[in-house]
């Protein structure tokens, strides 16, 4: 009767075990996973974030407000953009992101963001670069074509240096890489 008690025991605790594991990995999966998966069809546009950078540069002079050295590869903007594009949710990474039909023409979102002039306790300004990453997502089905735009503005690269390895960010700073879809992994 003992053997009986602790093998119905066991199997219990053995179904509870997997089926919290099954929900957990179902979960992870949802997260992760595209949307409208063989529908859409979602690629990196580079000629479309060099004319979205000639019109951050172009706000930014309009309004008398120093230059941003522009970063051409920023992989934890460009593969958080691609994440949302894929999964139709926001990225948590860019400083200024937006989805629009016509990325060669300016919008609230990359006014504001060129627009803006964060300064130090010293009146120097807190960013000195930024990048742009665009993902085009085209539903196959539909016929639509929709861009996918994320703005980062950064400190100084010897400034993010040090953040990342000599102050308390050092265990946040490669964070955004768990949130990157696999398909967007590396790219």
């Amino acid at each position: 009767m003992k053997g009986t008690h602790s093998r119905i025991g066991l199997s219990l605790l053995s179904g509870i075990v997997f089926a919290l594991l099954a929900s957990t990995a179902h979960e992870a999966l949802a997260a992760g996973e595209p949307r409208d998966a063989g529908r859409l069809i979602v690629e990196r546009d580079k000629e479309k974030e060099d004319q979205v950078a000639k019109l951050f540069e172009g706000i930014r002079a309009e309004a008398n407000i120093s230059p941003l050295q522009r970063i051409g590869h920023r992989a934890d903007l460009e593969q958080s953009i691609c994440t949302s594009a894929l999964t139709d949710t926001p990225p948590k990474v860019a400083s200024a992101f937006y989805v629009t039909v016509d990325p060669e023409s300016v919008t609230p979102e990359l006014k504001k963001i060129a627009s803006s002039n964060r300064l130090d306790s010293k009146k120097k300004p807190w960013y000195s670069r930024y990048s742009v990453a665009i993902w085009r997502v085209k539903d196959q089905q539909a016929g639509t074509v929709t861009y996918w735009v994320g703005v980062g503005l950064y400190e100084s690269a010897a400034g993010e240096f040090v953040d990342c390895h000599f102050t308390d960010d050092v265990h946040y700073c490669g964070n955004w890489k768990k949130l990157v879809a696999r398909p967007c992994r590396g790219k």
